[in-house]
């Protein structure tokens, strides 16, 4: 009996700490596991336009991509999500803030209409405002919410990461440790191709100059200056969103190493085959190893292919050895190539590893003249006082009557009037 009660007493005791023992690692774990915070959203999207045209350039800063975060930072606070557009060239943004159908116009404050329909809320350096329609219910929380935020240290940060940062035109004013407003994603999708996190930056600074908005003639559009076609194939879903551009750049160099690894002498090597691919094609790429193979020059390192680039101009060399996209003169391949590797050394503090060469001032040439291009449109459908908006936001009909008529009484008003494309 003694034995019993002594094992009774020993069981009554052990069984319960040996469950304590067993819990505590696993609310430890529970504990030190990374919180994820999951907004509780009410189902409401917030439409929005960004429309600064030429006020937004280098020499101003990075107010696209500012307001584009403060707008989806504004949305998440509320439960809500943000669905942002950028300015286009056909019908009026006046008449959809009218409607309801838009909630928040962004806008030079020089270009903010005088009418008692609208009321403005200044943000950052006050160069630009939110425009919203006066009885829109978001303007009091809006207004809250910048209170808040405008004070904080986060807004600090996110200020210098947009005006701060590396930047060609600014004397002064710098903030130490930036290079771009989304360094932190680009160290965190640099780690999937393996390169330095600078020279991811470099290759998005020679693709947009870090700017959200770009878009060139040929369509390529965003931070990584992607055709349509390649944006769908990596999930773009948003081609403003940063991280989405960067994540899907990331996929798409990380393709380009596994197609070019086997070719390529060594790493370096293969960063300059991808960098080429990048810009050119991998199927320029591709041809430009197989000629260099039948001019028995080297076909593993960048400068062997650059070697017999001038000899594949010529239509007759291109069906001679049948080059799957026709004659290539490399010309802008091998000064984006050069650049991106310079830009790289400036992001390191080292002089840059290449000499200026004719073919670097032909491609900046084509690049500026490119820019201007999309200067002078941009321009040309934002003349003072207009505020225009793309017809794919699925706002009013431009050809609506009583639009117009709104339209012509608040172009009286002002002064000016609403020029259109057809």
């Amino acid at each position: 009996m003694g034995v019993r009660r002594v094992t009774k007493k020993f069981l009554k005791y052990l069984i319960p700490t040996l469950l304590v023992l067993l819990i505590i690692p696993f609310t430890e774990k529970r504990a030190n596991a990374p919180k994820v915070f999951e907004p509780v959203t009410g189902g409401d999207t917030l439409h929005c336009a960004i429309r600064l045209g030429d006020f937004d350039n280098l020499n101003n800063g990075y107010h696209t991509g500012f307001h584009y975060e403060l707008l989806n930072r504004f949305a998440l606070s509320q439960g809500d999500s943000a669905e942002v557009h950028l300015g286009e060239s056909r019908g009026s943004y006046l008449d959809s803030l009218r409607a309801g159908r838009l909630d928040v116009l962004v806008i030079p404050a020089t270009r903010a209409p005088e009418s008692d329909e609208f009321t403005s809320l200044a943000i950052g350096d006050s160069s630009v405002v939110w425009l919203l329609k006066s009885d829109n219910q978001k303007y009091c929380e809006m207004l809250r919410w910048y209170d808040t935020f405008s004070g904080s240290p986060a807004y600090s940060y996110t200020y210098d990461r947009f005006f701060r940062g590396y930047q060609p035109y600014l004397k002064e004013g710098k903030a130490e440790g930036i290079i771009s407003p989304y360094d932190d994603l680009i160290k965190k999708y640099s780690n999937r191709i393996g390169w330095d996190w600078r020279m991811y930056a470099a290759l998005i600074w020679s693709e947009s100059k870090f700017r959200i908005q770009v878009h060139s003639p040929r369509g390529a559009f965003g931070l990584m200056q992607m055709i349509p076609s390649t944006a769908k194939n990596h999930k773009v879903k948003d081609v403003l969103n940063p991280e989405q551009n960067i994540r899907a750049g990331a996929d798409y160099i990380h393709k380009l190493q596994n197609m070019f690894r086997s070719y390529a002498a060594n790493e370096d090597e293969l960063v300059k085959f991808t960098l080429a691919a990048y810009n050119a094609g991998e199927g320029r790429v591709q041809d430009c190893i197989r000629f260099a193979r039948a001019m028995g020059a080297s076909s593993s390192t960048w400068s062997g292919l650059c070697s017999v680039m001038p000899m594949m101009i010529s239509d007759s060399v291109a069906v001679a050895y049948d080059l799957h996209c026709g004659k290539f003169s490399g010309v802008e391949t091998r000064a984006y190539v050069r650049a991106v590797l310079n830009q790289f050394d400036k992001f390191r503090g080292v002089a840059p590893r290449f000499a200026s060469e004719p073919a670097d001032s032909v491609w900046l040439a084509a690049k500026r003249a490119e820019e201007e291009e999309l200067e002078k449109e941009e321009a040309a459908v934002f003349a003072p006082d207009s505020l225009l908006s793309p017809d794919s936001l699925g706002r009013v009909d431009p050809g609506d009557e009583q639009t117009r008529n709104q339209e012509e009484e608040h172009n009286d008003g002002i002064g000016s009037r609403i020029r259109r494309k057809d």
